[in-house]
């Protein structure tokens, strides 16, 4: 009967070790399990950058639009001082629960724009609870000489609140001329259905008539009202091109 206890006795200390070393083995794992855990949703490090295209949609389908360069032409905008543009800036990384600022810096090597053409707020804050805010940038049109282009280039830098976000995607570009040309919202539908061919003489024209410098964000309703009051001033006036041809006004 000894023998029979002492083997038993024997056999549970052999289970007693195996359980012993495998909890040694195992709860290492489980504390650096927790810990890892624990560092990629509180010790996670915050990154920005800014948004390079977004999806818009066209009359079949969709096309990317590259949103990090702009292009602007203060003839687009009469009797305007300052044109405001946003460039929007991304949150990698858990929200913020106060404001912090953030950094950029003017790159002088993509830059011809000289002091006082383009100003954007000397502290930049991104604002808590954002995963998206916009950094605006504003031109001075007065100070934008005739029939000549500029463009400055701003960088994300880090900082004490930030680091950098994806490679390639810290700098944005604003380019900004003083030249007639036709803006981007005088697409193939306005001008075959609403306004015709653009001229510099038309665009004139429109902003006249209406009071307005865009159709932009208008539904089709109201540019049908608005071109109709071109195509009234212009018979009312007899309005034409610069070279003496009739002014063609679409709508009907």
């Amino acid at each position: 009967m000894r023998i029979l206890t002492d083997k038993f006795e024997i056999k549970m200390k052999k289970y007693t070790c195996l359980f012993l070393l495998l909890i040694g083995l195992v709860l290492p794992l489980c504390i650096q399990s927790c810990s890892t855990s624990e560092t990629d949703v509180f010790g996670k490090e915050r990154l920005l950058y800014f948004e390079r295209q977004v999806k818009r949609p066209t009359d079949l389908s969709y096309e990317w639009v590259r949103v990090d360069t702009a292009v602007i032409s203060v003839t687009h905008y009469p009797g305007e001082e300052k044109i405001e543009h946003p460039f929007r800036v991304v949150l990698i990384g858990d929200t913020l629960q106060e404001d912090a600022e953030y950094r950029v810096i003017i790159v002088d090597t993509l830059t011809n724009a000289r002091e006082g053409m383009v100003t954007y707020p000397e502290k930049l804050y991104f604002r808590k609870g954002m995963v998206m805010d916009s950094l605006w940038m504003t031109i001075h049109t007065g100070e934008v000489e005739k029939d000549k282009e500029f463009y400055i280039t701003l960088r994300l830098i880090a900082n004490e609140n930030f680091g950098i976000g994806y490679r390639g995607y810290s700098d944005v570009r604003l380019r900004f001329n003083n030249k007639a040309s036709q803006p981007e919202w005088w697409d193939n539908r306005v001008e075959e259905v609403y306004l015709g061919a653009w001229s510099e003489k038309k665009f004139e024209t429109f902003v006249l008539a209406t009071g307005l410098t865009s159709f932009e964000g208008m539904a089709a309703g109201e540019m049908r009202f608005y071109s109709l009051k071109v195509k009234e001033y212009v018979g009312a006036n007899n309005v034409t091109e610069d070279d003496g041809t009739p002014m063609i006004i679409p709508i009907y």
